[in-house]
């Protein structure tokens, strides 16, 4: 877990509880989006604040955007400030698509929001894409909202703070990373580099075909390790040390490693307060 997130997490904890709103004010924004250039594997970057994120991998060419905007307010008047400072950026690329919420309390440390009583508004943006299936997808939100993902082929990050994320029929490997929720992935064909699965507060399940052949690195505080593969216990590393006059003390981190198969890529398994589960699902 990056410290970026952890912080995340900290200084937003009582954002996602929500506050009470005297204004509602709901718009729907739908567009289709255009790579400029003409190559196999493109790329979708979502960069949210509030709210969920929805990809669906699908046979086409073009990224079909709608958005569920909600702008949350005190007065008529914040509504309209609402609707000028906070903002959805959208480009298109030769090869890319990206799609960035804006808002005041965006600095280049990251997202810091000093409160309802400061700014008098929020907005909350709820995507639902349909993206080429062979797309490389950088996606990211912090609360309010799960992230899901289906039917994607190619490399992937997919973070959130306080939410869940699922992603269903994968082809490719990647990050895959939040605070507080369950992360859940289905690969229809085994990844063949590196994976991270990682919450603090929350299950990983994980579901790979028949044949894996990788180096799993798995942690958890509180919680177990499950698999329907079998395994080779592998030497534990000790990963720190501390200097006593002539002598070193070294410390294990509590993770271990096991191999499955003739080993491969490192695929890591990490959460804090809950169980990891790496399942086989048959063909």
């Amino acid at each position: 877990m990056t410290k970026l997130m952890m912080r995340a997490a900290m200084l937003l904890a009582f954002w996602s509880l929500g506050v009470a709103h005297d204004i509602e004010d709901k718009q729907e924004i739908k567009k289709t989006l255009h790579f400029q250039g003409s190559g196999d594997m493109r790329t979708v970057l979502v960069d949210n604040i509030r709210g969920s994120i929805d990809v669906q991998g699908y046979d086409g060419d073009s990224v079909e955007m709608i958005v569920h905007r909600t702008n949350f307010a005190d007065s008529q008047d914040k509504i309209e400030e609402a609707k000028e400072n906070v903002v959805l950026d959208i480009k298109e690329e030769k090869d890319r698509v990206l799609l960035y919420v804006d808002a005041p309390w965006r600095t280049d440390n990251g997202v810091h929001y000093r409160g309802w009583h400061y700014y008098g508004y929020d907005v909350e943006c709820d995507f639902e894409l349909k993206v080429p299936a062979k797309t490389n997808l950088y996606v990211k939100t912090i609360n309010n909202g799960d992230v899901t993902v289906r039917n994607i082929q190619g490399e992937f990050e997919v973070q959130n703070v306080n939410g869940g994320i699922e992603m269903e029929n994968i082809v490719g490997s990647g990050k895959v990373c939040t605070v507080n929720g369950p992360v859940k992935v289905v690969f229809s064909k085994n990844p063949e580099k590196d994976c991270k699965f990682r919450t603090v507060n929350g299950k990983v399940d994980v579901e790979f075909r028949s044949g894996l052949s990788a180096k799993l690195d798995l942690k958890t505080f509180n919680g177990n390790v499950y698999t329907d593969f079998d395994v080779v216990g592998l030497p534990r590393k000790a990963t720190s040390f501390e200097s006593h006059g002539r002598r070193k003390v070294y410390e294990s981190d509590r993770s271990f490693s096991v191999q499955v198969g003739k080993g491969g890529p490192d695929l890591s398994f990490d959460t804090l307060n809950g169980n990891v589960h790496i399942l086989k699902r048959e063909d």
